[in-house]
């Protein structure tokens, strides 16, 4: 069974990160735009499940939906990632199987959902492989790409604090920092990958694997006056800054990692050095899937950066 998406923009970033990560199970999807998926519509849709996005409007979605109907072995479902619908039974009602809301968009599919979205349609299908876990960071092969979560994390108001505590204690501070992020790291089954002169790049699995990321960033936020107390044993105010972003890199072990070039890697430094601010957590589109649904209300468009999307959490204060 192949998955398409159609939207207005093939190259939309957020539909290509859910394609990519939340139908990995069946083989991930293809994004196709509308003007092209409308003049071959009985071509490329035969045999497949096809994904509008609410973002070409509702009249454009119906009207490319009827060009299915004398399709074999076709179904549709609807994207509304803004929840936009004001009736999403009414797509039904026209002959679609699945609806994909906000809170499932950012979310993803659970691993049997997508079986029994071809289940309803009168698919006859094949149980989706399970998605493998994470080999671990020394099963890695040298100069393999990898898909990781990146964050660059580093402690706030470095300037305020060279004034307060002077050169030679914040250096200390930031080589401490570092080597506190090695066993924060790993409740997430992290590593601290590349160290500069204000922060580490922290490099977490594709998935989960342990604490969630941003809840153990939210984490070392709210305990930051005590962490800068007991930890750092610092008698002034403490905060950090976070920045998480997914993409791909090739992999070398932490000390050897050379001249990288990986377009990811230098956006996720860009990220933390150029675009995060002390005492919130800034993300980009591709690192958003990965926000847990307890924490999702805290988050709120960021604007742009380097022509990514970004969202990013409330600020804490002292």
């Amino acid at each position: 069974m192949k998955v398409l998406v159609c939207a207005a923009d093939p190259a939309d970033k957020k539909l290509g990160s859910f394609a990519e990560r939340f139908l990995a199970c069946c083989g991930g999807a293809e994004l196709v735009a509308d003007s092209a998926f409308s003049r071959s519509a009985k071509k490329k849709a035969q045999g497949s499940l096809v994904y509008f996005d609410l973002g070409l409007g509702e009249k454009r979605v119906l009207e490319l939906a009827s060009k299915l109907e004398e399709v074999e072995d076709c179904a549709w479902g609807l994207i509304d990632r803004a929840g936009e619908a004001a009736d999403p039974a009414a797509f039904f009602r026209a002959g679609a199987c699945d609806y994909v809301g906000p809170g499932l968009f950012k979310a993803g599919f659970p691993p049997t959902r997508l079986e029994a979205v071809l289940d309803y349609a009168g698919f006859e299908t094949e149980e989706c492989a399970p998605v493998e876990s994470f080999p671990g960071w020394s099963k890695l092969k040298e100069g393999a790409e990898a898909t990781v979560r990146f964050c660059y994390a580093a402690i706030g108001n470095q300037k305020g604090l060279l004034e307060r505590i002077g050169e030679k204690r914040l250096d200390k501070l930031r080589e401490d920092f570092a080597n506190f992020l090695e066993s924060w790291s790993k409740e997430c089954g992290g590593i601290v990958w590349i160290r500069d002169a204000a922060g580490c790049l922290v490099l977490f699995p594709p998935r989960d694997e342990g604490m969630n990321p941003f809840l153990a960033s939210f984490r070392l936020l709210l305990d930051r006056a005590l962490i800068g107390y007991e930890v750092f044993k610092l008698e002034v105010p403490l905060t950090f800054r976070f920045a998480l972003h997914r993409g791909h890199t090739q992999w070398r072990k932490p000390g050897a990692t050379g001249n990288i070039v990986s377009e990811d890697v230098n956006f996720a430094f860009h990220l933390g050095t150029k675009a995060a601010g002390d005492g919130y957590i800034l993300a980009s589109a591709e690192a958003e899937d990965s926000i847990p649904e307890c924490l999702a209300d805290l988050f709120s468009p960021a604007g742009d950066f380097e022509g990514r999307s970004l969202v990013a959490s409330r600020r804490f204060k002292d």
